[in-house]
């Protein structure tokens, strides 16, 4: 018994790796748009650039990234989330290659483009985790992909201190391909299989990934005759009907309507609110221009990096704090984001007029700090609770409404802000210029 445990937590550990390096591809796209920007910056650049075209440059990703997820969350409901992740690397993997060859304004434009329509397909590993993995040891699971996001910031911060941008997207090129045909090695899951009728497949998946029969849900065995988990009353049965005996299609759109989805939808969407309302995608975008707003003395590029090491600090201590409530992770991690804003806020406005602010290792703490609270929860848990509170059928779907109409809808008016209002000031700045 204790060997068939050992045996199942090795398959999920491989898994958890294997999908999550999506996940680090993206947030190796993230920090990107800081480092190329510095770069582009210098004088020595042969790729002159204006503030106008730098905000493009950082925003283009989340702009488009509702195309990627409309594409993706049909797949992941229809085809499967091992397909509907695998689809969602090829973007990503021509934008490297583009940007690999880039030796003009538009090249970049267009890699940049094509990786926003990858962003929203790290979702499909959370639902893949969601469905594969013991509900005891979901959130440790969880925090694996987290980890592996900031450990993407991390490596391109690094590579950029030794290397030019053009050579780092070669590497990730490589990297992202041989990501992706990599999960040929994954099983799709056992409850995605049998809600599709694939009950072979599901028993073969299931066994290759250990599960013990019991941990199946029990939604996803049989024809289901009532409300059962997560409200999948609509589930499908082998015969292509519903328990009810109605057609698919109409209990797949009757689906949308019940408490069980626009309840779950409700909260989420408030999460996710909170969670882009912190202001830490602004940073992360960016890092090295709020940075220089802010007047830090160090330089931009090695401060990112330390952001970035940061956030995998604060992965870890959130994989570490699993067993925590997550209640108790969102109220502390949001009281140290808002505490290392304020103090911030605080400095920067003692010092406004002051050339050479001292004492400026107090300001690195604080974004340092920021940084750290925000991936005790503000961060992941959004993320990871739409793997769990949504029905089998409408997950993907979902997904995009929420990710559409929330994380797109609330970026979309914050670059409208940077470009026409605030001339690209951070967000500490804008906050001091409406405390003045």
């Amino acid at each position: 018994m204790l060997n068939f445990k050992f045996n199942r937590h090795l398959k999920l550990i491989l898994c958890t790796c294997l999908m999550s390096c999506l996940p680090f591809a993206i947030g190796c796209s993230y920090i990107f748009s800081s480092i190329i920007l510095s770069k582009l910056k210098e004088p020595t650049s042969t790729i002159k650039i204006d503030t106008e075209d730098s905000s493009w440059i950082a925003s283009f990703p989340i702009l488009v990234c509702p195309i990627g997820l409309l594409i993706v969350g049909i797949i992941t409901d229809k085809l499967g989330r091992r397909k509907a992740l695998q689809f969602g690397y090829i973007p990503i993997i021509i934008s490297w290659l583009v940007l690999t060859y880039a030796n003009s304004l538009k090249a970049i434009m267009i890699g940049r483009i094509m990786q926003g329509i990858s962003l929203g397909s790290g979702t499909c590993v959370y639902l893949y985790l969601a469905e594969v993995c013991p509900t005891e040891y979901r959130p440790l699971y969880f925090s694996v992909v987290t980890i592996f996001v900031g450990m993407g910031m991390v490596a391109v911060s690094v590579m950029s201190l030794f290397i030019d941008w053009q050579t780092i997207s070669l590497i990730l090129f490589v990297v992202c391909t041989v990501n992706c045909a990599s999960l040929f090695l994954v099983p799709e899951t056992p409850m995605w299989l049998r809600t599709h009728g694939r009950s072979q497949e599901a028993d073969a998946a299931e066994a290759w990934l250990c599960m013990e029969p019991e941990t199946v849900p029990a939604s996803a065995v049989a024809p289901v005759s009532g409300m059962t988990v997560n409200g999948d009353d609509h589930l499908c049965s082998e015969d292509g009907t519903t328990a009810t005996g109605k057609p698919t299609n109409a209990a797949y759109w009757t689906l949308f309507a019940s408490p069980t989805v626009w309840k779950p939808a409700l909260i989420t969407m408030l999460f996710f609110i909170c969670q882009q309302g912190s202001g830490f995608y602004v940073l992360v975008f960016y890092s090295v221009d709020v940075l220089h707003d802010c007047r830090v003395q160090w330089d931009g590029v090695t401060v990112t990096a330390f952001l970035s090491l940061s956030r995998v600090i604060g992965s870890v201590v959130y994989t570490m704090l699993h067993h925590v409530r997550r209640k108790t992770l969102v109220v502390v991690s949001s009281g140290g984001m808002a505490l290392s804003l304020a103090t911030i806020i605080v400095y920067m406005r003692m010092y406004k007029d002051v050339a050479s602010p001292p004492y400026g290792m107090v300001l690195v703490f604080a974004f340092i700090t920021y940084v750290f609270f925000g991936l005790l929860a503000m961060l992941p848990l959004p993320w990871a609770i739409c793997g769990e509170v949504f029905p089998m059928a409408v997950k993907g779907v979902v997904l995009i409404i929420v990710f559409y109409y929330v994380c797109n809808g609330w970026n979309r008016t914050s670059f409208w802000i940077r470009v026409n209002v605030f001339s690209h000031k951070s967000l500490p700045c804008i906050c001091v210029d409406i405390w003045n």
